[in-house]
């Protein structure tokens, strides 16, 4: 199952922005109609590399803190890197 993750956007490039993943920054794809929308210290929706929309602060850190919730439900389990 995929899920779209928020992610902070650090920059915004053409059809593209450069967000936060864990320790590192990533450049994702995105539309022309939303890199207008967004800037540094936005948050976006990120699925499968592409940034989909843009999420209030509030929506994205009440997303974070239920994936880290459920994320500990299985304290034994190792998860694969995030790839977006």
């Amino acid at each position: 199952m995929c899920q779209g993750i928020p992610r902070t956007v650090l920059e915004v490039g053409p059809r593209r922005v450069r967000v936060q993943v864990d320790e590192t920054s990533r450049w994702m794809q995105a539309s022309e109609q939303l890199t207008q929308e967004v800037s540094p210290g936005s948050y976006v929706v990120v699925y499968a590399g592409v940034a989909i929309e843009q999420v209030s602060k509030e929506e994205a850190e009440e997303q974070l803190r239920f994936l880290a919730d459920l994320e500990a439900q299985f304290p034994d389990t190792e998860f694969p890197e995030a790839s977006s």
